[in-house]
């Protein structure tokens, strides 16, 4: 079941303790903005995430295992407009695994969490839901 609460949101990260680094929420201005910017809608689930949290960042691994809302919409435009793969310009990048690899949801479908890999030009599934997907993430049940 998607978690489109942004408290939840909130009580589920902090849960971790000091692993994770959370920003401050993002506005929803901001967020409609980068989706105006993007001409696509967040689904709730994501939308209720950066509520709660403008990015994070992973303080082992010194990156943002989920990117900043200016991330989102520049990472986006490039992979879009690059001659990326059609498959590629069909998913939401919204922040990745530390090697580059993004991890997405499908613009135009089921809220599943994937990754794509710009080696091997195609996706891979990872989760149901974003929920899921940060539960597993953080349990280190899903390995990219």
């Amino acid at each position: 079941m998607p978690l489109v609460d942004e408290a939840a949101w909130r009580q589920t990260l902090h849960a971790v303790g000091n692993r994770l680094k959370l920003q401050p929420p993002a506005d929803p201005g901001e967020i409609a903005a980068v989706e105006r910017q993007l001409g696509i809608a967040f689904p709730a689930e994501l939308r209720a995430l950066y509520a709660a949290t403008n990015g994070i960042y992973d303080r082992p691994g010194q990156w943002f295992v989920m990117w900043p809302l200016a991330d989102v919409a520049n990472s986006n435009l490039a992979a879009w407009s690059g001659g990326a793969p059609e498959a590629r310009q069909k998913l939401l990048g919204f922040g990745d695994d530390g090697t580059g690899a993004p991890f997405c949801i499908a613009v135009d479908g089921e809220p599943i969490v994937l990754t794509w890999s710009p080696i091997a030009q195609e996706v891979r599934p990872l989760a149901a839901t974003l929920h899921e997907f940060w539960l597993s993430w953080l349990s280190g049940d899903i390995r990219t």
